[in-house]
């Protein structure tokens, strides 16, 4: 059994691989698998909702639009300052590996962000943060981020200035610009202190953004930063037509740009690819041989709005929300069992193959997590344990599920 887990993971890269990422964290998998609850490994958390950019692709833009006036997000745009702190409060006492900052909106919004940095970096959280970057200096984040965090990701999602502010339809100094000046300056700080957190660039692959790849790869080929990441479009719940899905789109026009970036980036180059590989392997169920979403039991999703949900694809939506931050404590929420099973079943029983996000956030997780769950009475847990321990000596940022 054992073995077939070390096989699997041989499919991801040090940087980006969930199921690793599980193996490395595995004490906790069979916590919950043995008693149905745990603590979370991650917690995905969204200080705000508000973004001063628009991007069409964004995973959560169904949030903004005027038809979700229903939802729990519509109008709660920032996390106050007393539940975001109390909230991190929790994550300590729980004994929460990771947090990572992200939305929803743009996280560097909330204004209590940078006091919440402090406080989990200084109770040993590790911390990651995707941000379009050019809020940073307004909000005065550099040495926090440097002196708090594991890694920044940069969301660029583009080649060249001219499509950045097109896709991104971004506000007057706060495009390109400012973009590459604060991640010029952050890489700087971060240089001058010994390069303590790992920084990245992102770039969503969609059909009016992957004939700039190879400029993506040119303009950030020589910044000192540790990888530049491609990966496809995750189409969200209210956009499910995306020609990115077509695996022809994927063989015949996006890998002979991604071989030439390859070419040109060296050991920067990394790609979540994962997801187009299911998709050529089971067009009808991309790829979901699990029968449960497990994985998300291990990495909930905290929304601006105080909603603790299943998962970051489910934002807003009340059916998917554990409780409030606003009525309940996180510990309360999260150790509230009987909730968690009854929204689980409902979406694990109905709606796992119908509903949710194809290809969603926690997919490569819930393959080993339901591996382990099928097979968890056979597998000798000492050899397991010690395979948990050599898997975080040899990935990037193990806690980041």
């Amino acid at each position: 059994m054992v073995k077939d887990i070390k096989k699997a993971l041989t499919a991801g890269t040090k940087i980006f691989n969930p199921q690793a990422k599980i193996v490395a964290n595995v004490d906790r998998a069979i916590e919950f698998i043995n008693t149905g609850n745990a603590a979370p490994v991650l917690i995905e958390l969204d200080p705000s909702n508000t973004c001063n950019h628009g991007c069409y692709f964004c995973i959560s833009s169904y949030i903004h639009l005027p038809e979700s006036k229903n939802l729990e997000t519509y109008n709660k745009s920032v996390m106050p300052e007393e539940i975001l702190l109390n909230a991190c409060k929790d994550f300590v006492d729980m004994g929460v590996r990771a947090v990572n900052w992200t939305g929803g909106g743009e996280p560097t919004i909330n204004p209590h962000l940078g006091k919440a940095m402090k406080y989990l970096g200084k109770n040993n959280i590790k911390m990651g943060m995707f941000t379009n970057g050019t809020l940073i200096d307004k909000r005065d984040l550099f040495e926090t981020i440097v002196d708090s965090m594991t890694w920044v990701r940069f969301s660029v999602d583009a080649g060249t200035k001219e499509t950045y502010n097109s896709i991104r339809r971004a506000r007057d100094n706060q495009g390109w610009d400012k973009m590459i000046s604060n991640l010029t300056t952050l890489v700087e700080i971060n240089n001058r202190k010994g390069k303590k957190i790992d920084i990245g660039v992102g770039f969503v692959i969609t059909p009016d953004t992957y004939k700039e790849i190879v400029d993506f790869a040119n303009n950030f080929k020589d910044f000192d930063i540790n990888y530049c990441q491609y990966k496809p479009e995750v189409v969200n719940r209210e956009r499910e037509d995306g020609v990115q899905r077509e695996v022809d789109f994927w063989n015949k026009e996006v890998q002979p740009k991604l071989a030439e970036a390859k070419g040109i980036l060296g050991d920067k180059f990394q790609i979540n690819g994962y997801k187009i590989t299911d998709l050529e392997k089971d067009p009808s169920l991309y790829g979901r041989t699990y029968k449960k979403c497990l994985g998300s039991q291990l990495s909930p999703c905290v929304g601006a709005d105080g909603h603790v949900y299943v998962c970051p694809n489910h934002r807003g939506y009340k059916q998917y929300s554990y409780g409030s931050l606003h009525e309940k404590s996180f510990k309360e929420i999260w150790n509230d069992i009987s909730v968690r099973e009854n929204i689980m079943n409902t979406i694990n029983n109905v709606e796992c193959f119908k509903n949710c996000t194809k290809l969603c956030k926690p997919h490569e997780s819930n393959k080993m997590m339901w591996y382990l769950h099928e097979n968890i009475k056979n597998i000798n847990k000492e050899e397991l344990l010690s395979l948990g321990e050599e898997v975080k000596e040899k990935i990037t940022h193990p806690e980041f599920v």
